[in-house]
């Protein structure tokens, strides 16, 4: 199989990780980067030995026949036109999370996607964390029995303000948007089930972002289960990505787990040897299996998880904690 031409548009700190996963897979070869910023795609260029183009015009690159997959790196608000764009072309796409600020936005995406019937993942990359893999396995195999509750949080001390992209509620969105929607994610992975409705409420503190930097919801499932997610920009602590689920032959804690139904006599939490999800830090996630997984899927002709589709599901219970923290209510996700 020939290898899959990849650009790249947007050279920030995530393109990095993108960057070393690809050339770490010998089905890929990166051709194209593209940046605003020209300095910072040479460096990587150099940096990482590549014989690509490097451009300022993402239109340059989608006219181009050799590239195949499409990685949106962009500042959250931005990446709708590049998907939308890249689908029309006929490439398959990496979105970097958040998909979108808007439903609106999101459903534009989905719309390109569908009509031109390309593949998409979105970068909850978490879900090749080996414990939350673990995790999901465990669930599979039915060793909590009736999983009555899961909680997820992202705690990350992020403090900075419209000085930066990521501070100012037109770029940065919100806390939840922003990056708690890891957290939302994993919720509705491991939950198994759909949102039906949250309750949300928001602090802020003298952290100068544009928006309350502490979000925590509670959502109720179509299964009846509930659900409970902060997301906290706020704490002086380091990061922290807790993972509960609660159910009637078991239950687990992070990386803790009491299942006596798999380990007959256990009178106390185990500790799972793992690699956890312990660090903002975008060089400690593994996009290596994301990126894989991806390039899998474009091989085989399956669909990738989390795709465009489920991660839009993600969003609307992001948007929807949102407004219920605004509005003082809870809100449907029928309602975004």
């Amino acid at each position: 199989m020939p290898k899959l031409g990849v650009g790249i548009i947007g050279c920030g700190w995530v393109a990095e990780e993108y960057i070393k996963a690809f050339q770490q897979d010998e089905r890929s070869e990166i051709r194209a980067l593209v940046s605003r910023n020209r300095t910072r795609a040479e460096a990587y260029r150099k940096k990482y030995g590549m014989d690509c183009v490097v451009m300022s015009d993402h239109h340059q690159m989608i006219e181009k026949p050799n590239i195949d997959v499409v990685a949106v790196c962009t500042p959250h608000d931005q990446h709708t036109p590049y998907v939308v764009d890249a689908a029309e072309a006929g490439m398959h796409i990496i979105i970097e999370k958040p998909v979108a600020l808007t439903m609106e936005e999101v459903r534009r995406q989905q719309a390109a996607v569908h009509k031109a019937g390309v593949k998409t993942i979105v970068s909850f990359v978490l879900h090749w964390n080996p414990l939350l893999m673990t995790i999901d396995g465990l669930i599979r195999q039915g060793a909590f029995g009736n999983i009555f509750m899961v909680e997820v949080d992202y705690m990350h001390r992020i403090w900075c303000g419209p000085e930066h992209w990521l501070g100012t509620k037109q770029q940065g969105g919100t806390s939840m948007l922003a990056a708690g929607c890891h957290a939302v994610d994993a919720l509705r992975w491991f939950a198994r089930s759909e949102p039906l409705q949250v309750s949300a409420y928001g602090v802020k503190t003298e952290n100068p972002l544009e928006y309350a930097g502490t979000t925590t919801a509670v959502v109720k499932f179509a299964n009846g289960m509930v659900g409970r997610t902060t997301s906290c920009f706020d704490a002086q602590m380091p990061y922290v990505f807790n993972v509960g689920i609660y159910g009637t032959e078991g239950s687990l804690r992070n990386d803790r787990i009491f299942a006596p139904k798999l380990f007959p006599g256990q009178n106390a939490f185990m500790q799972i040897p793992s690699v956890l999800p312990d660090s903002g830090d975008v060089a400690h996630h593994p996009f290596q299996g994301e990126v894989s997984h991806f390039l899998d899927c474009i091989e085989a002709d399956t669909t990738p998880f989390p795709d465009l589709d489920d991660a839009a599901k993600t969003m609307a219970l992001c948007i929807a904690a949102d407004r219920s923290v605004e509005e003082g209510r809870p809100v449907a996700i029928s309602e975004v």
